[in-house]
């Protein structure tokens, strides 16, 4: 009876600020959801956060060649972090130091860790192709992790590979084996791109330590490239707790810093686009960063595919706003999620077969987590099959310019390869 009324009460209040123009039906809709899950979603996550950091991973929020970001995670008991690093093989006389700032990271329904500390920090000024080895923590309680490395990105063309993956969402754990195989088998590749819904429910906190676990051990050693799927908004106007964990590029549109941006990585220009919401606001930025990249390689990543696999999904939107401008300025590759299932494309021009990846753009839908979706034959398809977790390695190399496209599952077996000669 007093849920019922707390439930009644609820969606009167809504309903009264929605009728006199106080609130608009999106703020609405969080209200409620608020409500919702105040009154019934308490849960535990099986990572609580101690004093030592953990959940350390590299991102990039400036260029890859001079600067790496870093964050973790620690208990509120911790109020400062900083990162000591220095060149890789240099004696502990050249270890510099960069000081972190931190958030106080809040999910009130985690009845075991409602409130986290996330750190941040940029190392700047650093080489490029150069190794470091570095370690985060905090200098007031003595609390540091292992030394850790990375490399930074070339300065000019070089020979690289990269790892991308669709959807982890649900099964994180055996995600979490997929993404330790594809670092296994593939030790050389620079990067991981993850091309949306990285959880399930994006407001739950327990989810987001279950993918930081399952990606423990390869998020420390290489970049991750996150990109924003529809359940890590969940349902919310901002994915508060995606924002919060990642520290992500600001060149993107105005008013969507960090959620779409773009970087290039030796002759490869990547363009991460946000398919949730305000498409138009991006597209004049989209075709600016088409235009004027010199590079020889174009990636759009992104979460909504322009060519769908599943049943009774269609997307036009994207087609519509940006599949025209893939063509205009040769997009080779366009990195999708969404459908649950595998799908590739034949090179596309103007939604038309075309004869070679030198006239269009080559469409992937991938799933990398256990959740999968039915799919439905389409002419558009050359590569498709389903209920199958993936993961993709692209290798581009120099003189002459080649890129070498493998999706691969969980047992090494390659499942599709395209090889684009320029």
């Amino acid at each position: 009876m007093k849920r019922a009324l707390k439930y009644l009460a609820a969606t009167i209040l809504v309903l009264v600020l929605l009728a006199g123009g106080i609130i608009g039906f999106r703020e609405a809709k969080d209200y409620y959801d608020d409500w919702y899950i105040d009154t019934h979603l308490v849960r535990t996550t099986p990572f609580p956060a101690a004093d030592a950091p953990d959940q350390i991973a590299l991102t990039w929020s400036a260029d890859p060649r001079t600067t790496q970001t870093v964050q973790w995670r620690t208990s509120t008991a911790i109020g400062d972090g900083s990162v000591e690093w220095r060149r890789k093989g240099s004696g502990s006389e050249e270890v510099k130091a960069a000081k972190a700032s931190h958030t106080a990271v809040e999910d009130k329904m985690l009845k075991n860790d409602p409130v986290v500390h996330r750190f941040t920090a940029v190392l700047e000024e650093l080489s490029p192709a150069t190794e470091y080895e570095y370690r985060v923590g905090s200098a007031a309680a003595g609390t540091w992790s292992e030394w850790n490395s990375f490399t930074t990105a070339p300065d000019g063309p070089a020979n690289f590979s990269f790892i991308y993956q669709g959807d982890p969402q649900l099964g994180l754990e055996e995600w979490g084996k997929l993404i330790h195989k594809a670092q296994e088998n593939h030790s050389s590749a620079a990067f991981h791109v993850i091309a949306g819904d990285l959880v399930n429910s994006g407001s739950w906190r327990n989810e987001w330590d279950r993918f930081f676990e399952g990606g423990r051990g390869v998020f420390n050693a290489r970049p991750v490239v996150p990109v924003l799927g529809n359940h890590d908004y969940d349902k919310k106007a901002s994915p508060y707790l995606y924002l919060e964990s990642f520290a992500l590029g600001t060149n993107g549109p105005d008013g969507l810093a960090e959620r779409a941006y773009s970087f290039e990585y030796a002759n490869a220009l990547f363009v991460i686009l946000d398919s949730n919401d305000n498409l138009s606001d991006q597209t004049p930025w989209l075709e600016d960063q088409l235009a004027k990249s010199k590079a020889v390689w174009k990636f759009a990543v992104y979460h909504h595919p322009a060519y769908s696999s599943a049943p009774n999904r269609d997307n036009s939107y994207v087609r519509q706003k940006w599949a025209a401008l893939f063509d205009k300025y040769h997009v080779d590759m366009a990195l999708q999620g969404h459908d649950h299932a595998y799908l590739r494309t034949y090179p596309l021009n103007n939604g038309r077969r075309v004869a070679s990846a030198k006239d269009g753009t080559y469409y992937v839908v991938s799933v990398s987590g256990t959740k999968y979706y039915e799919q439905e034959q389409h002419d558009y398809a050359e590569v498709a099959f389903e209920k199958v977790s993936t993961y993709q390695t692209i290798g581009i190399t120099t003189n002459p310019d080649k890129l070498v496209y493998r999706c691969i599952d969980f047992g090494g077996k390659v499942r599709d390869e395209v090889v684009i000669e320029k």
